[in-house]
């Protein structure tokens, strides 16, 4: 047994604990981690031969988005690795011995909480620095789609190799974009205006162009300048309003989606949506959602030690797998349906989309209090 007459030492029984935790949680996501990378690659390889887009190009932007498939993909691991990696103990009756031996079901509990607060910390450190950052390398790869090396000469970034200005077209204008920011921005912006006959009727340039909300930008620092015949009028003004600045298509590729942004970023760009009157109902939810990937990961970690210690026999694999793959995925699809819900019935944003892992949490502390 595990548990020998005069117990184990305080820290060797949270590592043993915790090692057999990770044991489980290790080759889940390393399985969950390649069978939906190899679904984003599939999906990625659809644009291979758009423009300057090669397959080396797909594959990084593969390898750019694994932070952000990890977090996703976090909640449902430890639930899936603590079943396995627990469940051994409870089919070798090591969590009988343990509680034989007067150790409560919160006290086994407690080295699962110290793992999931580190994973926690994990994940808010990946969504501060490191999945905006890897973000905007895939959608400067992407923008390769937008372009063709044959008919137009980019400058290129001697450290990246990246395109960092191109050109671009939509409804007759030409528009070159100097870089694409972190933020959600456009920097050094040019637009062209022709008429039917190729004359230059008018000339927008801007520092940086913001993308608010659909297809609306904030211009800034503009100078604008219309050509009547043989004469120019300039205008220079702080902001300027403009609509489809870009195709759909085209600010899909260029800018990296809001849900991307780190949430102290999301957060300020919803306050900055609402200084300008625009609805951020939508980016409060994608902000939420955020902050409820460690409360349900917490939720889903505590949620494994009530199912293996009511359990008196030995549990197949398959069987653990089968009932932690059914929470997980309906956990998803309740945490997604509250989004939609919050959008649809206006309910408060962060109630609505933090009650799932609320509730998961819930539910596993009041079964290990029954349990003890």
């Amino acid at each position: 047994m595990f548990l020998p007459s005069g117990g184990l030492p305080v820290n060797k029984f949270d590592a043993y604990i915790t090692t057999r935790f990770i044991g489980g949680c290790v080759p889940v996501i390393l399985l969950l981690l390649s069978l939906f990378s190899f679904l984003a690659l599939a999906e990625e390889l659809e644009d291979v031969g758009k423009g300057a887009y090669e397959l080396a190009d797909a594959l990084l932007v593969v390898v750019y988005t694994l932070p952000a498939r990890l977090v996703d993909l976090l909640p449902v691991t430890v639930l899936l690795g603590g079943l396995l990696g627990l469940g051994a103990l409870a089919n070798h009756g090591e969590l009988i011995s343990m509680r034989a031996a007067a150790i409560s079901p919160f006290r086994i509990s407690r080295p699962i909480i110290n793992l999931s607060l580190m994973l926690m910390a994990l994940v808010f450190c990946l969504q501060l620095w490191v999945i905006p950052a890897v973000e905007h390398s895939a959608t400067q790869l992407r923008t390769k789609t937008l372009v063709d090396l044959a008919e137009i000469e980019l400058d290129y970034d001697a450290n990246t190799g990246v395109s960092t200005d191109f050109w671009t077209r939509n409804k007759g204008q030409f528009i070159r974009v100097g870089s694409v920011q972190t933020d959600r921005r456009l920097s050094d912006v040019e637009i062209y205006d022709f008429d039917e006959h190729g004359n230059l009727n008018n000339l927008i340039q801007t520092s940086s162009a913001e993308l608010l909300k659909g297809n609306t930008w904030l211009l800034h620092d503009v100078r604008q300048t219309r050509v009547e015949g043989k004469r120019s009028n300039t205008l220079v003004t702080d902001t300027l309003m403009w609509d489809a600045l870009l195709s759909e298509e085209q600010t899909q590729t260029l800018i990296a989606p809001a849900s991307s942004l780190a949430p102290t970023d999301l957060w300020k760009f919803i306050q900055h949506l609402e200084e300008n009157d625009l609805n951020s109902e939508s980016h409060r939810i994608m902000f939420w959602t955020q902050m409820s990937i460690p409360l349900g990961l917490l939720g889903m970690a505590l949620l494994t030690l009530p199912f293996l210690l009511g359990s008196v026999r030995s549990v197949s694999v398959g069987q653990r797998v089968a009932m932690g793959g059914l929470i997980g995925i309906s956990y998803y699809l309740v945490q997604q349906i509250s989004g939609y819900l919050a959008s649809i019935m206006s309910w408060n944003a962060a109630f609505t989309v933090l009650a799932p892992g609320l509730l998961i949490l819930s539910i596993a502390i009041f079964l290990l209090r029954r349990a003890n």
